[in-house]
């Protein structure tokens, strides 16, 4: 009975883990629904791609300042009260956010007066939502070993691919009772995991015996510089392509109806993230293969998949090149993550989980928004420059002394 008590206070247990992955993979639900229901919506009740974009946008710009912020916070009040804010932020947003569009929806709100309010909605979720990854990550680093960091950064990041999964098949089932219930539907599941994570999770004690000052905020920066750029660049063309596939559909392809434009972005999330989940949870906990080698692969490889999207003429096309995004992202990222936290010592665990939590929502800021405008001018230099982008950061990754596992610190 002891030992059992025991057990389940030591931080970082499967109980622990679990909460963490549900509150992560409901983030990442949360991510897929913006382009599977509010884009089709958004487009449908006036509103233009580079609002859309701007919409998207706004709130990774709030997260952007936040999760620095929230990652040195969660050294002092702790990992889980940090993120239990996170998670309370994301269902509290998100629910703003589908009155927003229920207003739009019924007229009460058009125009100008919608988008406002939808870009405070986005506000308020990026400000208190962005606190829920660093804290994660850095209980994740505070849990693990160096030689097992790397698995448990990949099992971070397929908890996103996951809600990807989740989030069309959310949609698409509850879509059926009303255009806007996988929105509010996901806003209560956030609230229930700031819930569980409040009574279950337990604080690492590896964060509680910390005694050393961590470095400050430009050293920590500068330490992990080109992993924050790669998640950066990530991110930018990430989300952009997103955005701009759905776009695409329209104007290339002539897929105009809302419901049909919804489910083609549903089994492209769909089929993405199936093959996100099955490098992370199946081939990246198999193969040993070091950060230094994923990274220099991955990002020329993801380049070359969105050169496809110019010539794409058919959904197919648009399945093919998703599912490519899908497995040349599913290698960088646990690379770009589980190698900072190599580079840093333990006392700087949080400051560098909170940049690496800021830095891919400066692309995503940026990508949608910038991309989203382009598009409208000269779709095939929209994509053009997004490959172009991350081919370049591939070849970086060649310079860059990436820490071997053996020779972390």
């Amino acid at each position: 009975m002891s030992e059992h008590q025991n057990s389940a206070n030591v931080a970082g247990s499967k109980k622990d883990r679990s909460i963490l992955l549900a509150g992560l993979i409901t983030y990442g639900v949360g991510q897929s629904l913006l382009y599977i229901i509010l884009m089709p919506l958004g487009l449908e009740i006036g509103l233009t791609g580079g609002q859309l974009g701007t919409i998207i946008s706004i709130s990774n710009l709030a997260i952007l300042f936040a999760a620095p912020v929230w990652g040195k916070t969660s050294d002092a009040w702790g990992r889980r009260s940090v993120f239990v804010v996170g998670m309370v932020g994301y269902g509290i947003g998100y629910a703003l956010l589908a009155v927003g569009m229920q207003a739009g929806m019924l007229g009460a709100l058009l125009g100008m007066p919608l988008f406002l309010s939808l870009l405070v909605a986005r506000l308020v979720y990026g400000v208190f939502a962005g606190a829920a990854q660093p804290a994660a990550q850095a209980y994740i680093a505070d849990t693990t070993d160096e030689a097992s960091r790397p698995q448990g950064m990949a099992m971070i990041a397929a908890a996103g691919g996951l809600g990807t999964i989740v989030g069309p098949i959310f949609a698409l089932a509850l879509a059926q009772l009303h255009s806007l219930a996988p929105m509010y539907a996901a806003a209560a599941v956030g609230l229930a995991c700031a819930a569980w994570a409040q009574l279950r999770l337990v604080e690492p004690t590896r964060h509680e015996e910390q005694t050393e000052p961590s470095e400050s905020l430009w050293r920590v920066f500068r330490l992990i510089f080109p992993y924050l750029l790669g998640w950066c660049v990530v991110f930018f063309a990430f989300t952009a392509i997103q955005l701009i596939a759905g776009l695409l559909l329209g104007r290339q392809i002539g897929i105009t109806d809302a419901e049909e434009l919804t489910n083609v972005m549903g089994i492209a999330f769909i089929l993405m993230a199936v093959v996100t989940v099955i490098m992370q949870v199946v081939v990246m906990q198999k193969i040993k293969m070091q950060p230094r080698t994923l990274l220099r692969v991955a990002f020329i490889l993801f380049g070359l998949v969105l050169l496809i999207l110019p010539q794409a003429s058919s959904t197919l096309e648009i399945y093919l090149v998703f599912m490519g995004m899908g497995f040349t992202v599913s290698l960088a990222m646990p690379s770009l993550t589980s190698a900072a936290s190599l580079t840093l010592g333990p006392q700087d665990q949080g400051v560098g989980a909170g940049l690496l939590a800021a830095a891919p929502t400066f692309g995503m800021v940026l990508g949608p928004m910038t991309m989203g405008f382009l598009f409208e001018q000269n779709p095939a230099l929209s994509i053009q420059l997004c490959a172009g982008m991350v081919i370049l950061t591939g070849i970086y990754f060649w310079f860059v002394n990436v820490p071997l596992v053996s020779e972390a610190k």
